[in-house]
């Protein structure tokens, strides 16, 4: 019923959309005295693990790199995200409400409720003074450089960053620009990647994005709230206010653009209060996109990257070392149209100890190839 119920949702904003786009080529999203405007994403992708692990262990279906939550599929093709969504913006008030399907939807909202996981956004609006915006609902992360539109971002998959900070989050936002070079958010949250609430704690975010050049941009965000960390055997599920504690979370990040070159620069560290004893864990994870553009529809990529969370706060193995683990990737991406892109790429895992699936047991390194079609209009 919820698939069938997203299926005729989705015919009934495409036939729209095709109507209006019609009438307006001018424009991918297609905007009309109303103030509304209706568009769409799919991400089609095919993934190959070297790995071979299984699909499924025991009647569950599991991936080969638990944790990762995009293109994450063993030797088959399949729909990563598909949204459509409509967006409102007139006088003073915006919103938006945008529905989606896939395995990034599988696997990123597992502990959702079942109608709510289908939700990409939905929240309303309202400008009570010039460059202030009141925000409320479900909306994207503040955090981070990464979307989980993959067109967004200058590599097909996600890197171990962006899958292991929010995506989405629920709550207030206040956007405020102080000018055209510099902006503040401050939010209050139900929680760290929460729609419903896992506690009687709310959560506080805040973000300055300074922009001093056109081809510049500087980000600081950060999370304090009461979290559950991934080694407490319950965490992610309703009432963990006796499993929960003080977060605090901080994400930098600095995108440049260098004649035919774009370069991305991130870094998040993390600690949280050990429950029983005094003192905090740590968890920190460099990052290096450098995007080359042969020619106006090509483009060639590389990533580094490197996650250390040894305590399991964000990503519980059980192993001695836990979770240190280096990450490369070299990829390929290619404009077939204006709103049609094709990728492939590479990418390779090596960590401390044996955390990655295989067909036989585990091992401590994992080879992905990856490629994708991605449209939005």
């Amino acid at each position: 019923m919820e698939r069938l119920i997203f299926v005729c949702v989705f015919i009934i904003m495409m036939n729209n959309a095709f109507l209006s786009s019609a009438q307006n080529k001018d424009s991918v999203s297609v905007k009309d005295s109303s103030g509304l405007s209706f568009w769409g994403f799919a991400d089609i992708f095919y993934g190959y693990n070297f790995n071979q692990p299984p699909s499924r262990i025991d009647g569950e279906l599991v991936t080969g790199n638990s944790f990762l939550y995009s293109h994450n599929r063993h030797n088959e093709f399949n729909l990563n995200n598909g949204i459509v969504g409509v967006d409102y913006f007139k006088d003073k008030v915006r919103g938006i409400l945008a529905l989606q399907a896939g395995t990034y939807v599988e696997y990123n909202y597992a502990n959702e409720p079942a109608m709510l996981k289908y939700v990409y956004e939905a929240y309303a609006g309202y400008q009570p003074i010039r460059n202030l915006w009141i925000d409320a609902g479900i909306f994207t992360s503040h955090i981070g450089s990464e979307s989980a539109i993959s067109s967004e971002n200058l590599t097909l998959s996600r890197s171990m960053m962006a899958e292991n900070t929010p995506y989405y989050e629920t709550g207030v936002r206040a956007s405020y620009d102080i000018n055209n070079k510099l902006k503040i958010n401050g939010l209050i949250l139900n929680g760290w990647q929460n729609i419903t609430d896992h506690n009687k704690n709310k959560a506080l975010g805040t973000q300055i994005q300074f922009k001093p050049t056109e081809h510049l941009l500087l980000n600081y965000s950060t999370f304090l709230g009461k979290e559950a960390g991934a080694y407490e055997p319950t965490a992610g599920i309703p009432n963990t206010d006796s499993l929960s504690a003080r977060r605090f979370f901080n994400n930098f990040y600095c995108r440049a653009q260098l004649s035919k070159f774009t370069l991305l620069c991130s870094f998040d560290i993390g600690f949280q209060k050990k429950r029983k004893a005094s003192g905090n864990y740590l968890w920190f994870n460099p990052n290096i996109i450098l995007n080359y553009s042969i020619t106006d529809r090509t483009s060639a990529v590389v990533r580094c990257e490197y996650y250390n969370d040894k305590n399991g706060v964000i990503i519980y193995t059980g192993t001695k070392n836990g979770f240190q683990t280096f990450a490369g990737s070299v990829g390929l991406n290619i404009r077939l149209a204006e709103n049609l892109l094709w990728r492939i790429e590479g990418k390779v895992f090596e960590s401390k100890d044996k955390v990655f699936l295989n067909k036989d047991n585990q091992s401590d390194k994992s080879v992905l190839v990856l490629s994708s079609v991605a449209i939005k209009f």
